[in-house]
């Protein structure tokens, strides 16, 4: 899951902008923005995200993308939203099947000693077998 989930976003157009600068849990020093790390949330999301009940199989990734502007990290958080939310059901290698995904979005956020404009949410995966 791991291994489609960072090169779909690499192949997502809308967040070409990103240039390939995606990591788990935190960018290297010295990252230029934008931005997108991301981190695995677990089987179960809602502890981030207030949306009830997930299904068995269900993988979910906290994404953060920064940017040094309001704008363009908003932007990119909704170019990632409309490419992984809703998504129809695809192969993804390894004996998995993605049947659809959910979008919760999280608070922005400011770092004033950095000045990179944070902008967080929760993509759900539900998985089953292929």
């Amino acid at each position: 899951m791991l291994k489609w989930f960072v090169a779909a976003v690499k192949a997502e157009a809308t967040l070409s902008d990103l240039q390939g600068r995606i990591f788990p849990d935190v960018a290297p020093e010295g990252t230029v923005n934008p931005c997108l790390i991301y981190q695995l949330v677990g089987d179960r999301s809602e502890a981030a995200v207030d949306a009830g009940a997930t299904k068995d199989g269900t993988l979910a990734y906290q994404v953060r993308i920064y940017a040094a502007t309001r704008k363009q990290a908003n932007a990119l958080r909704e170019a990632f939203r409309q490419a992984f939310e809703g998504i129809e059901p695809q192969a993804i290698g390894g004996g998995q099947r993605i049947e659809g995904s959910a979008w919760g979005e999280l608070a922005d956020t400011f770092d004033g000693d950095t000045k990179d404009y944070g902008a967080l949410g929760v993509v759900e995966f539900h998985l089953a077998a292929a």
